[in-house]
């Protein structure tokens, strides 16, 4: 029985993963983007609150999606940073701060670029300018997907309860809404991964191997944050430990958990990469008579 264990590609994976885990010092990778990240979270929330302005979406429809998964003190913290932008009515300022919002934050995602190279196992060879666009643009796309988002939330349900109540089953869209709101934002979120994990490292991998990491990660991030955020809500106390800064502790916790989540999806679909390419050597070596591969050494 553990022969045919140790022969599963689940447990090769397993293994690969904890092998590259150990070598690529992932915590430690996790803890310098997390620094970056808790520089660029505030300019984002600041473009994305900027971009709302402009929509008739209302930014309290953004702190109570913010509410689903964080901590109440994350949340509190993430509120007050809201509250304090929407108050500015200028739309000349608006835009001002868009643009330095957007520079600042696209910070993160050129971290985010560096662990994925890494986990990838490639350089970056790619030029300067080059390499802050698609850091911005990566940025862009993030927001605008949280938008649509939200924009698929509120007149999604307003559509869906319209068409349901014009057959008489204004009842059954309930139902089916609870399951389909949450339906809209995984899908959103498996885009947005598909994405990030595909264009923005310098190496372009197959949707067969990119798909894994996907996966992973949507699944990952979504249940570490639904289990740190009961964590943090029910048994942890930041508030008592470190004081006015317990807010700012578990946010930075959060980030780290959610970027290790996100190195570890680029981990298995390098790990999926190589064992489609020790795959084909295989073959290769087959056909040729001089196969000195075994699928042991994977």
């Amino acid at each position: 029985m553990f022969e045919k264990i140790r022969t599963s590609i689940i447990y090769k994976y397993i293994r690969q993963l904890i092998v590259r885990y150990k070598e690529a010092d992932l915590p430690a990778m996790s803890a310098q983007i997390s620094y970056y990240l808790i520089l660029a979270f505030s300019p984002f929330l600041l473009f994305l609150i900027n971009l709302l302005s402009f929509t008739h979406l209302s930014s309290e429809l953004l702190i109570s999606n913010f509410n689903t998964l964080l901590p109440y003190d994350v949340a509190l913290l993430v509120k007050n940073l809201l509250v304090q932008t929407v108050q500015a009515k200028s739309k000349t300022l608006l835009l001002v701060g868009m643009i330095g919002s957007l520079w600042a934050a696209s910070s993160g995602i050129s971290a985010i670029i560096r662990g994925l190279n890494n986990s990838y196992s490639v350089e970056e060879d790619r030029k300067f300018i080059r390499l802050n666009f698609i850091a911005l643009i990566s940025t862009i796309s993030i927001s605008v997907m949280i938008i649509f988002a939200l924009t698929m939330l509120v007149f999604g349900r307003i559509i869906g309860s319209y068409v349901f109540g014009l057959i008489g089953a204004q009842s059954l869209f309930g139902i089916i809404w609870l399951f389909l709101r949450y339906g809209i934002t995984i899908a959103l979120m498996l885009i947005t991964f598909y994405l990030l994990y595909r264009y923005v490292p310098n190496k372009k991998l197959k949707f067969n191997n990119i798909i894994v990491g996907v996966i992973f990660t949507t699944v990952g991030w979504v249940a570490t944050s639904l289990l740190f955020s009961f964590y943090v809500n029910n048994f942890a106390n930041y508030e008592r430990v470190y004081g006015s800064l317990g807010g700012v502790i578990a946010l930075i916790s959060w980030l780290y958990i959610s970027t290790l989540i996100i190195l570890l999806g680029g981990e298995l679909i390098a790990i999926s990469s190589n064992f489609e390419n020790k795959e084909k050597l295989l073959i290769k070596s087959y056909v040729s008579g001089e196969s000195n591969i075994s699928h042991n050494d994977w």
